[in-house]
C-alpha cells in the first residue's frame, strides 16, 4: 500500500482537502496545536498572488518538521466545485479546507492572500495581508522557532 502512494501521482497523494472548516474549528485547531507554530494561510482558486503563494508555502512545509509547525490552508472560494478541483490538481502537502462564511468575519479577513501566524503559546505573532514571499515566511518561522526547525 504505501508503494502504491508513493507511486501514485502527486496532486492526488497530496491532496488534502479536509472539507469545510467555521471559524470556531480553525480556533480550535490552533488550540489543539500549542507547543507548535501554527500558519494559517486564507486564499481563492481565482486570486492571482494566491496563486503564486501556495507553492512558497508547499515548500517551506516541506523544510519544517511537523512536530514544530502546523500548516493550514482556508479557501474562500464560493464555488464548492471550483475549489475541489484546485485542491485536487494543486500538491498541496498540508490541509486544506473550504472556509464556512463566518471565518472572513472570525479573522477579519478584507483581503487575500492573507496569512495569520500564531507562536507555541497561541498567540498571534503576524497577521500579515497580501502576497507573502518565501523568504518573508522562513524568516518569521525561524525567529519563532529560534532556529530549531532545521
Amino acid at each position: 500500500m504505501a508503494l502504491l502512494l508513493v507511486c501514485a501521482p502527486l496532486s492526488v497523494a497530496s491532496a488534502q482537502d479536509t472539507g469545510s472548516i467555521t471559524g470556531q474549528g480553525v480556533l480550535d485547531t490552533v488550540v489543539a496545536a500549542q507547543g507548535k507554530v501554527v500558519v494559517i494561510d486564507f486564499f481563492a482558486s481565482w486570486c492571482k498572488p494566491c496563486l503564486m503563494e501556495i507553492p512558497e508555502f508547499i515548500e517551506a512545509r516541506k523544510h519544517y518538521p511537523a512536530d514544530k509547525v502546523v500548516f493550514i490552508g482556508i479557501s474562500l472560494d464560493q464555488d464548492p466545485g471550483q475549489y475541489a478541483r484546485f485542491v485536487k490538481q494543486t500538491p498541496f502537502n498540508f490541509p486544506v479546507y473550504l472556509a464556512d462564511p463566518d471565518v472572513i468575519n472570525t479573522f477579519g479577513v478584507k483581503m487575500i492572500p492573507k496569512t495569520i501566524i500564531y507562536d507555541p503559546t497561541g498567540q498571534q505573532a503576524l497577521n500579515h495581508a497580501g502576497f507573502m514571499p518565501g523568504e518573508m515566511l522562513r524568516q518569521v518561522l525561524d525567529k519563532l522557532l529560534g532556529g530549531e526547525a532545521k
